[in-house]
């Protein structure tokens, strides 16, 4: 009994979470800083920064 009520938790937490981690996803990409990198002609090498 004790096996089955584990079983069934763990699924129903799946499902919560696989419904909720595409709202977390979009969240996250919209906060994440990134890397910018251009190209420095007067020291002839690339400059990255970040930026969010």
């Amino acid at each position: 009994m004790k096996i089955k009520q584990l079983v069934l938790s763990s699924v129903v937490a799946f499902a919560t979470l696989a419904a909720f981690a595409p709202t977390m996803a979009s969240a996250a990409a919209h906060h994440k800083a990134h890397k910018v990198c251009k190209w420095d002609a007067r020291h002839h090498h690339r400059v990255c920064h970040w930026v969010r």
